[in-house]
């Protein structure tokens, strides 16, 4: 455990390890210092003077608080008409030049030039020259627009690609009151984290194309939830109003994805929204009611084990779905057919987003599959995609019954004897099928992943489920209970705690111990940072 060491914070005694940066010390006991440059995965800047705070004891005079470490006998006041007189000049400032673009601007609500002038601003102007004019609405990248007219030079965007891209793209350049950010003649942005550019720009100066001018923020709900592009699991914020979702924001953890996420997982959001969604019951493409769908489908189950047993009868989960979903759909299997085969299949489904890297997009589109794989083992299901096809090569499997993902596009076949598919959204599987229950979409419904470096994290239900769709746990346990022998999974938390209660790298885990910001595998949970669109910014 790092040394701790005590330090005064406008007169409260607070302990921090050694070395902690005031601004976070400060937020320990509920005292935001107003900053624009410091950012906590960025490196020290100092740039914006903004965080301005005065020394009682171990120092003299003003100091910024960014790049204050806390050690013994360190003193600081936060909150005294000196402090707030600095924070005024440093608005004038950083105010000069600004455009009066703040009913225009689509950072409006959550700006900071606006938040901190609301607070330590309130002055006349006492600009008597015309305002320096920068170049505005740039398009300097697929995903970004940049207005640098509106800049304060934090310089966040430059360490940004310095230090987590390492694409050195954007720049300051000029001095004094004509210093701007921009890019290199004829370059433009090329990496895939360009979303994050606007979420740590503290003002308007780089905004994201996709939701520019859609909705204003204060209208949009938040849901703290997770990813579900790859197998990496970040943490996001879902940002939704009346049943829509408009935009995804990364949402701090250490432990998985620090402040970022990528441009591809950042538009799943769409995916959601989207015409491709699995909607209603359907029995060989036709409409219809649930009740006629899961008797349609069990004397087609029974005609199968009549023929050739529960062995002529498989189940195949692809890691797209939720823990809670596979134990369902494991036990279900189990109760109704003891023998069935049971397999876990990996690898991607075609079309899936190809890039990878290692910053944070994983080679594994997949955001469950080792969950998937443990629940799998547990039932004693085999684990492969290369298994499954050497299984159905066989002849001897007449059903398939799929749980989301493109299972016949991974195994390169279109069609089936009887196939039947439990998933969210339309693909050579689906539409191969002569059953299909529509699953909810991961935005709408509660449940768990397990990351690919074992952590596992929460989902959670932020907007309403579409058509006739159900959380795949709560339609496999419907479908059960018409067959007569129900399983235990109508509830998602009783589901989980079913898990950690079987399965011993899942136990004594509950909703509550993962929190917001998970838990490793058989080890301890982590403290959960503060569950905010753009955190300890």
């Amino acid at each position: 455990m790092p040394n701790q060491v005590t330090v005064k914070i406008d007169g409260k005694d607070v302990q921090v390890p050694a070395g902690t940066n005031m601004i976070e010390a400060a937020r320990t006991i509920g005292v935001e210092i107003p900053h624009y440059c410091y950012h906590p995965h960025l490196s020290i800047a100092g740039n914006c003077r903004m965080c301005l705070v005065e020394i009682e004891a171990g120092g003299r005079g003003a100091d910024i608080a960014c790049n204050m470490g806390a050690r013994d006998g360190l003193a600081i006041r936060t909150d005294n008409a000196k402090v707030a007189q600095m924070r005024k000049s440093v608005m004038e400032f950083l105010l000069v030049n600004h455009p009066l673009d703040c009913p225009i601007c689509d950072q409006s609500g959550e700006c900071r030039l606006q938040d901190y002038y609301m607070t330590y601003g309130k002055y006349e102007s006492r600009l008597t020259d015309e305002k320096v004019n920068k170049k505005k609405r740039q398009d300097i990248g697929e995903h970004i627009v940049l207005d640098a007219e509106r800049c304060v030079q934090c310089s966040r965007c430059v360490r940004f690609g310095d230090e987590v891209t390492k694409t050195g793209d954007l720049r300051l350049y000029a001095r004094s009151n004509h210093t701007e950010i921009g890019m290199y003649p004829g370059e433009r942005l090329a990496h895939a984290y360009q979303g994050c550019l606007a979420d740590i720009c503290p003002v308007g100066a780089l905004t994201n194309k996709d939701f520019r001018f859609e909705k204003r923020v204060w209208y949009l709900k938040e849901t703290a939830t997770l990813c579900d592009g790859c197998a990496t699991g970040c943490n996001i914020m879902a940002c939704h109003d009346r049943g829509e979702t408009f935009r995804y924001l990364p949402r701090r953890n250490d432990q998985v994805n620090d402040s970022w996420m990528c441009d591809y997982g950042r538009m799943m959001y769409k995916r959601v929204e989207g015409l491709s969604r699995l909607m209603r019951f359907t029995h060989r493409g036709n409409p219809v009611a649930s009740a006629q769908s899961h008797e349609l489908l069990r004397l087609a189950m029974l005609r199968a084990k009549e023929s050739g047993g529960d062995g002529a009868i498989a189940f195949a989960t692809t890691g797209q779905e939720t823990n809670e979903a596979n134990w369902a759909f494991f036990e279900l299997a189990r109760r109704h057919f003891p023998e069935a085969r049971l397999f876990v299949a990996d690898g991607n489904d075609p079309g899936a987003f190809a890039y990878h890297d290692d910053i944070l997009v994983s080679e594994d589109k997949n955001p469950n599959l080792k969950g998937a794989v443990l629940i799998g083992e547990h039932f004693g299901a085999a684990i492969g995609t290369g298994v499954l096809a050497a299984a159905l090569a066989s002849g001897e499997i007449k059903v398939l019954v799929v749980l989301g993902g493109d299972l016949l596009g991974r195994l390169g076949r279109d069609d089936f004897d009887l196939l039947v598919v439990i998933g969210g959204y339309e693909s050579k599987t689906s539409k191969a099928a002569e059953y299909v229950l529509p699953a909810a979409a991961h935005l709408e419904q509660d449940g768990t992943f397990v990351n690919v470096n074992g952590r596992v994290q929460r989902l959670r239900r932020a907007i309403p489920t579409e058509g006739d769709s159900l959380p795949a746990y709560r339609l496999i346990h419907e479908l059960a209970a018409s067959w007569g022998n129900p399983t235990e999974t109508q509830i998602a938390s009783v589901v989980f705690k079913r898990i950690a209660d079987a399965i011993p790298a899942f136990r004594g885990m509950t909703y509550e111990t993962l929190g917001d910001a998970g838990q490793d595998l058989a080890g301890p949970a982590a403290p959960a940072p503060a569950a905010s669109a753009q955190p300890s910014l």
